[in-house]
C-alpha cells in the first residue's frame, strides 16, 4: 500500500504543476504619463550661494524644465527681497523651443545699499510652489544667499600669537590665531599668481572667537591693507575701495563679536567692536630669508549696543549692574609673517 501511494503521488505531481502554470497571466502596467500641458519647471538646487568680488554688480540665474518642448515663458514670484535690495529686469524665465534650460536672467543689486561682507538673500518661486510634472526634478522654490567678499586663504601666512588687553594676555604669551590673506585682492590679470610685492589685504577672522572670548564667530574681522613693504597699514574702508573705483560700503563700526552683556533691566545686548587705529609696532624683523615678520598694534573700542535706542553702554563683569553709556578702549598686538616675493 505504501508503494502504491508513492506511485500515485508521482503521477499526480505533473498535473498539479500544469494547473498552477495555467493560472499565471502575463500583464503589462503602463507608466503614468505627464499632462501634455505640464511645463515641469524646476530649480536644480534649493540653495544657490552667490559670492561676488567687490566691483561686480550682477549675477545670473536660470531655470530648468523636465523635457524640451515648445517655446514657453514661466513666471516667477519673489518670495524674499528685503528692502528691494535685488533688482530683476523681468518677471519670467524664457525657454526657447527645444531647450531645457532657460535664458539666464541677470540679477543686479542696489550698490548704494551694498555692504562688504554683509549677507543678503533673494528667494524665488515658480508654479506657486507645486510641481506640475510627474518627472520634474529639483525644486519649485530656491534661495540665493548672497555676499560680496574676497577669497580668504591662510596657506601663505603663518599663524600668530595675539596679545590682547581685553583677554588679559597683552603682557603674556597670548593666543594662537590664524592670519589670512585675500588672494584675489589687486591681482594683476597678466600675472594671476599672488604677487607679494604689491599691496596685500590681511585679516584675523572672527577676532574674539579666535582668542577664545566668544564661542560664536562674529563679524569682528580685523582686516587691513599694507603696502609692498608690509608697512603703512590701514583698515579696509569705503574710501580705500572708492580710490580703486569700487563703490561699496565697508563697515568698521558696530561689528558684532558674538559676545553679549546683560544688565539689571534683564535686557541682553550684543557686544560690538569699533576699529580705531592700526600701526606698525616697531621695525620689521626677518626671522628667515623667506619671510618678513611685522608686528601690528590695533586699537579698538568695545561696548554693549542697544540698536533700538541707538545707545552704547560700557561693559561690566557683573550681570546686575546698571548700564552706563560709553565704551572702553583696548589694544591688541600680533605678528604677521609675510612670504617674500624672492622666496616664491
Amino acid at each position: 500500500m505504501k508503494l502504491n501511494k508513492f506511485f500515485f503521488g508521482l503521477l499526480m505531481t505533473p498535473a498539479v504543476m500544469m494547473v498552477g502554470c495555467s493560472d499565471y497571466e502575463d500583464t503589462e502596467v503602463a507608466s503614468p504619463e505627464a499632462n501634455a500641458d505640464a511645463i515641469g519647471a524646476y530649480f536644480e538646487k534649493n540653495s544657490n550661494p552667490v559670492k561676488l568680488l567687490p566691483g561686480k554688480t550682477s549675477f545670473n540665474i536660470t531655470l530648468k524644465r523636465a523635457s524640451a518642448g515648445d517655446a514657453v515663458n514661466v513666471p516667477f514670484k519673489v518670495v524674499e527681497n528685503k528692502n528691494d535690495f535685488f533688482e530683476l529686469p523681468v518677471t519670467q524665465f524664457v525657454f526657447e523651443a527645444g531647450k531645457q534650460s532657460s535664458a539666464p536672467i541677470a540679477v543686479s543689486f542696489n550698490i548704494g545699499n551694498a555692504v562688504f561682507q554683509k549677507n543678503d538673500t533673494l528667494s524665488l518661486q515658480v508654479l506657486d510652489g507645486v510641481k506640475d510634472h510627474l518627472y520634474a526634478a529639483g525644486y519649485t522654490d530656491t534661495m540665493y544667499p548672497f555676499v560680496i567678499d574676497y577669497t580668504w586663504k591662510s596657506d601663505s601666512l603663518a599663524s600668530t600669537m595675539v596679545k590682547d588687553e581685553y583677554a588679559n594676555t597683552f603682557t603674556g604669551e597670548g593666543t594662537l590665531a590664524t592670519v589670512e590673506i585675500a588672494k584675489d585682492f589687486e591681482v594683476v590679470k597678466t600675472n594671476p599668481s599672488p604677487d607679494y610685492t604689491k599691496n596685500s589685504l590681511v585679516r584675523i577672522p572672527s577676532f574674539f572667537a579666535t582668542i577664545g572670548k566668544s564661542k560664536v564667530a562674529g563679524e569682528d574681522h580685523i582686516q587691513f591693507v599694507v603696502d609692498k613693504d608690509h608697512k603703512n597699514p590701514q583698515f579696509l574702508s569705503t574710501g580705500y575701495l572708492a580710490s580703486k573705483e569700487i563703490s561699496l560700503t565697508v563697515n568698521k563700526t558696530e561689528l558684532e563679536t558674538g559676545m553679549t552683556q546683560k544688565f539689571a533691566e534683564k535686557k541682553e545686548y550684543p557686544i560690538c567692536m569699533d576699529l580705531v587705529s592700526i600701526v606698525v609696532d616697531g621695525p620689521a624683523t626677518t626671522a628667515a630669508a623667506t619671510t618678513d615678520n611685522v608686528t601690528y598694534l590695533v586699537t579698538y573700542n568695545l561696548y554693549a549696543f542697544d540698536e533700538k535706542a541707538d545707545k552704547k553702554y560700557q561693559l561690566s563683569t557683573e550681570d546686575d549692574t546698571v548700564p552706563v553709556e560709553g565704551n572702553t578702549q583696548y589694544k591688541a598686538k600680533f605678528e604677521v609673517k609675510f612670504v617674500k616675493a624672492s622666496a616664491e
